[in-house]
């Protein structure tokens, strides 16, 4: 009789696992059409502020802001938003520079799971640029900036990671008002510390085993 009951658990159980291996053959195919976005997961978010500094003729100009994006596999997308005043003076006329834009901020993490790890990133806005002058009309024109960045970021804790990045910023609609005060005077290196606060999804993914 026990010999009998060992017998009937053993086959209602090797059913089961029948049943349930058709089930998950059915629903993961392995001749499944690969696609362009089969592989593409969202495994986490983010947000939060960053400070950039550059240079604006000969003062150092000091830009704060703060964006934030979906983490889709290594790489992010999301938006930003950021502002400067950076007081000047070019041949006695010049008073003050405000600069601000936002727009589109994507970019690519290097092994995101590592203390310290590759970061980089581009920021495509639009905006607006500001001249004030001690004697005469102010100027305002719009603009289209592009920054592109690379430097390392540190994992403090899973939630808050810190960036420390070099890149160059690209200003295009300015038409040069004032002598003295080009285009390249907009153009120019930028180093930037970015915070960010979020879920990052640290587990390795398969192509880094």
């Amino acid at each position: 009789m026990k010999k009998l009951l060992i017998i009937c658990l053993v086959f209602y159980y090797s059913q089961g696992a029948f049943a349930q291996k058709g089930e998950d053959s059915f629903f993961d195919d392995p001749n499944e059409t690969e696609t362009l976005f089969n592989q593409v997961k969202v495994v986490g978010a983010f947000g939060g502020p960053f400070f950039e500094y550059s240079e604006i003729g000969n003062d150092l100009e000091v830009s704060s802001g703060g964006g934030g994006g979906l983490i889709i596999n290594d790489f992010f997308i999301g938006g930003y938003g950021m502002g400067s005043i950076t007081a000047s003076i070019f041949e006695e006329e010049l008073e003050s520079i405000e600069l601000a834009h936002g727009g589109l901020w994507m970019g690519y993490t290097y092994r995101p799971y590592k203390l310290l790890h590759l970061f980089s990133s581009v920021k495509l806005g639009a905006g607006a640029l500001d001249i004030e002058f001690d004697n005469g009309p102010d100027y305002d024109e719009s603009i289209f900036v592009v920054t592109p960045e690379l430097g390392i970021e540190l994992n403090v804790f899973k939630f808050f990671k810190i960036g420390f990045t070099g890149g160059y910023r690209f200003v295009n609609g300015y038409d040069s008002p004032t002598p003295g005060f080009g285009k390249d005077e907009l153009n120019g290196a930028v180093g930037t510390i970015t915070l960010r606060f979020g879920g990052f999804g640290h587990g390795r993914l398969s192509r880094w085993r």
